[in-house]
């Protein structure tokens, strides 16, 4: 995979790398909207939960927890979830600064 300057993840097709340097502002604004909410979650989430909590696409939120967590931003709690089709998910939450 690779990544813009900005940090925006893409995979290896042209298409993949023109979505990612279009409208770099609205996809900065996700991942930022990403980390806020887990920064005042008092308890981890998935990725399903921070996509409604934040009225995006999990197509949308998902890139955006892994730009964070590549970022050490965010972390795999160690806990998981179920997902809507009954699977098991991880659970995101805040990497603190120590």
């Amino acid at each position: 995979m690779g990544y813009t300057q900005e940090g925006i993840g893409y995979q290896g097709t042209d298409t993949s790398k023109q979505a990612a340097l279009s409208n770099v502002d609205s996809k900065l604004s996700i991942r930022d909207q990403v980390h806020e909410l887990l920064s005042s979650s008092k308890i981890p989430l998935s990725t399903e939960q921070i996509a409604t909590r934040l009225n995006k696409p999990y197509v949308s939120v998902q890139p955006r927890l892994s730009e964070l967590s590549n970022a050490n931003m965010v972390k795999d709690s160690g806990h998981r979830g179920t997902t809507q089709w009954g699977k098991s998910c991880i659970l995101w939450s805040v990497k603190e600064d120590k």
